[in-house]
């Protein structure tokens, strides 16, 4: 990974590359290669090794949730070799993993939930369906029961996956000189946070029904600190957005 920058003289640069850093890549591969790795492991531990399931899913929510914070911010962390960055190369060191991550997500776990969510419905005790019986074991019952309210909320996620993936690729393709690319990724933000301040509260005025509150895991954990992350840097996109925008326009003037 090598800086590489298209300006003018008179204007900030466009960062197409992000300096390279071994502390931060690092750290992604530690944070996210833990949570890929960590379906697996714990399906295995329930379902091979015939641990506790209700402890196995307690440890997967604290260790996706450690990932999803430690890979998404690590650029704001102080790593020795992120020194000399500037801040908007730190900033977009985390709304470029946020982005990526977030639509991995909605277009895996999700979208095979909305494919599936009837047969997972009836598979608790099947080893295939553990990753999201993971989740729903005190995380949130909408996901065993939902209503066309709830779906069409998780179809709205797919559909912003695919929206952003589409602006990653103009961004990618043009070395992110192309506005539009910059607008769609921003545009997902817009969505991302509509959709997670109704999914939070709606549950919420409803008296959290789907939750299990007399649980710190599933109440604290499961349902508000793994979801926390699409709370605070969508708002990262808009800044991230703004300033690119600036630039990427100098460009054309």
């Amino acid at each position: 990974m090598t800086a590489t920058a298209v300006t003018p003289a008179t204007s900030q640069p466009v960062v197409s590359a992000l300096p390279p850093s071994r502390g931060l890549r690092v750290m992604w591969i530690a944070a996210f290669g833990s949570l890929v790795l960590g379906f697996p492991l714990y399906t295995y531990l329930v379902f091979g090794s015939h641990l506790d399931r209700g402890l196995m899913a307690n440890l997967l929510a604290v260790q996706a949730t450690l990932a999803y914070f430690a890979g998404i911010f690590a650029a704001f962390m102080p790593i020795p070799s992120l020194r000399r960055w500037s801040r908007f190369e730190r900033l977009q060191g985390v709304v470029l993993p946020f982005v990526i991550c977030s639509y991995t997500t909605h277009l895996t776990w999700e979208l095979w939930w909305l494919i599936l969510h009837r047969p997972i419905a009836g598979a608790r005790d099947s080893a295939w369906a553990y990753p999201w019986w993971a989740y729903i074991d005190g995380g949130d019952l909408r996901y065993l029961n939902p209503d066309p309210h709830f779906l069409m909320i998780e179809v709205l996620s797919v559909v912003n996956a695919c929206v952003g993936v589409t602006g990653l690729i103009l961004l990618k393709r043009s070395r992110f000189t192309d506005f539009r690319g910059t607008l769609l990724v921003m545009s997902t933000a817009v969505t991302h946070t509509v959709l997670t301040w109704h999914y939070y509260g709606s549950e919420i005025i409803a008296g959290l029904p789907s939750v299990n509150t007399s649980s710190f895991f599933d109440l604290g954990v499961k349902f508000i600190l793994l979801n926390a992350p699409w709370l605070i840097a969508p708002w990262l996109v808009f800044a991230w957005g703004y300033q690119m925008l600036k630039r990427q326009f100098a460009l054309t003037a």
